[in-house]
């Protein structure tokens, strides 16, 4: 089952819901009670717990203006040059290849080839394969060296003189002067359907003709552009504020929110790496950073998100916004569809097994937050807000 990281992919507003960090109470756990005593307090004098409930919000946000911003709506409105690129999209998923004989490679298509490369006449590591399927034009090799194959015809055998870009990621490689011996093995080029009843019924068993398909096309394409919009418009506002408040930082931030933030966001990351099939210590090691570079990096940004989880609270309890399990339920009921649930409740499940019913708490009180900023904005452009 895929990861569902929270904030990112549910609403896309400010750092505090990038990765889906803690919920409106944060729970420590056993080993952090013991670290984070009920005597051991933070530099304004709260005790080191693990909940908003128990922090005196106005000790850490002093907030700046947040009614009457102004803020630009991005356009909403669905082109038909969208939809076509959509619907080209979509037909690409019932695309094949056929091979191609009786004429030389050209653009777009797909060569077989083999091919070897050398530098001052040795070949060199990752520079040779047999059997390769390549995509002319795509842009997978080097600068040249598709363009070079552009002509030849099924049995040729091409040498082609190519310079590696000063920037590429092997020095023994950058910049130098290189030749492959390519051999093509056979030409196919793309075979792509028109879109038709038929085809329609392929890609959606939902809609029985083209026009419906379309019509579903162009309604996805808008409920994406007015979340857009939606996000810009929120995040912009919600910058603005942050601009204007004072907001603790560094050692002045709960102890426990930072830890928490960080705890959450390696554990994210490291899901993130494994869907790749790559670990922390290889991650690392590929950068060329150490894990004590790591958690500078991880420091700041957890910080960063605690900063801003902090202005929600402090907006929140400014104009007493909270959740009901109603707004909850509906929340899940309206992005399950987003990440290709059938219904809430599998959702609602995916979410529980991931330890994240907290998180999603969290971006529903911050969702509600932003809602406030912009229905006290001055809009410049309404027009475009039709959500």
């Amino acid at each position: 089952m895929k990861r569902i990281y929270l904030a990112a992919a549910i609403f896309g507003t400010a750092a505090v819901l990038m990765m889906g960090c803690g919920g409106s109470d944060f729970n420590v756990t056993e080993a952090d009670k013991t670290v984070h005593s009920a005597k051991k307090t933070d530099e304004t004098g709260e005790e080191a717990k693990g909940s908003f409930d128990d922090i005196d919000i106005t000790k850490y946000v002093t907030l700046g203006n947040y009614k009457g911003l102004s803020v630009s709506v991005n356009e909403t409105a669905v082109t038909d040059e969208e939809i076509k690129e959509a619907e080209e999209n979509s037909l690409a998923r019932l695309t094949t290849t056929k091979p191609v004989t009786g004429r030389a490679v050209r653009e777009g298509d797909t060569v077989n080839i083999d091919y070897e490369g050398k530098k001052d006449g040795v070949a060199f590591q990752g520079g040779t394969a047999k059997g390769y399927d390549l995509k002319i034009g795509s842009g997978t090799f080097i600068d040249g060296f598709e363009d070079g194959l552009i002509g030849a015809n099924t049995g040729d055998t091409k040498e082609l003189h190519l310079t590696f870009p000063e920037d590429y990621h092997s020095a023994d490689l950058a910049g130098q002067d290189v030749v492959f011996t390519v051999k093509i093995n056979s030409i196919s080029e793309d075979d792509t359907p028109v879109l038709n009843d038929e085809t329609a019924k392929k890609l959606d068993p939902d809609v029985s003709t083209a026009k419906e398909y379309r019509d579903k096309l162009k309604e996805a394409l808008q409920t994406t552009k007015t979340a857009a919009a939606r996000t810009q418009a929120y995040n912009e506002l919600f910058t603005q504020v942050q601009d204007s408040s004072d907001i603790a930082v560094g050692d002045a931030i709960p102890e426990w929110l930072v830890e928490q933030n960080k705890a959450d966001e390696k554990e994210n990351f490291e899901a993130s790496l494994a869907a790749y099939g790559m670990d922390l210590n290889t991650y690392l090691t590929q950068q060329g950073m150490t894990e004590a570079d790591f958690d500078k990096t991880l420091e700041a940004y957890a910080q960063s998100i605690a900063r801003q989880q902090l202005l929600v609270q402090a907006l929140a309890k400014a104009e007493n916004i909270s959740i009901s399990d109603a707004d909850v339920e509906a929340q899940y009921k309206e992005d399950a569809a987003t990440y290709g649930y059938s219904d809430a409740e599998g959702f609602k499940a995916a979410v529980k097994a991931q330890g994240q019913e907290d998180s999603f708490k969290d971006a529903v009180l911050t969702r509600k937050v932003q809602e406030m900023l912009f229905k006290n904005a001055k809009v410049e452009n309404p027009e475009n807000v039709n959500w």
